[in-house]
């Protein structure tokens, strides 16, 4: 039965004891900089290929909702619907700004990695890394938010409304992912 218990060595160890086992407090923040980053990376690689593989769905629920069908709630509106032809560019867009955030955050991801043990190597790679999550916040608070939910009023159906919930999580993740970066990393 002991087996299973806490090491209480452990179980004592205070914040700074865990943080200084794991390189001290400013490795401890540039690790989960980077690694939020890398997350963040990742959400977008998963989205993109997702809707890489669901080609058709991805562009029919955009072209959906950007043609203004089903929109009872405010019926009217004043930006034009959009023909399932022309729902080809904002589909385009969209998969490239989810591109363009994956592969930014990720390198962004891999420079702060590499650079966690310089600081003034850490301050330059936080570069790339907030322009990864600048990025994000353009895809789904600028694309989504601003465009889709704002302009195209997608939350008055259910597949606009599932895609507006989604990208306030998104944007919030980006966001904070972003601040967090922004912090400096105590010495």
């Amino acid at each position: 039965m002991s087996a299973i218990l806490p090491n209480p060595a452990c179980v004592s160890m205070s914040t700074t004891e865990v943080a200084v086992l794991s390189g001290g407090i400013p490795m401890l923040d540039r690790n989960l900089k980077a690694l939020f980053t890398a997350l963040l990376g990742l959400m977008a690689l998963f989205f993109v290929i997702n809707n890489f593989v669901n080609l058709e769905q991805a562009h029919g629920s955009l072209a959906y909702v950007l043609s203004l069908t089903d929109h009872t709630a405010y019926p009217k509106s004043f930006v034009p619907p959009l023909t399932p032809a022309m729902a080809w560019l904002p589909t385009i867009a969209v998969l490239l700004a989810e591109c363009a955030t994956a592969a930014v955050c990720l390198l962004g991801a891999l420079r702060l990695w590499t650079a966690r043990k310089d600081a003034a190597a850490f301050a330059e790679a936080k570069k790339t890394a907030k322009l990864g999550a600048g990025l994000a916040i353009f895809t789904w608070f600028g694309l989504f938010t601003v465009f889709g939910s704002a302009a195209y009023q997608m939350w008055q159906t259910e597949i606009g409304d599932g895609s507006a919930s989604g990208a306030f999580t998104f944007t919030a993740l980006a966001f904070f992912t972003l601040l967090h970066l922004g912090q400096p990393e105590a010495e």
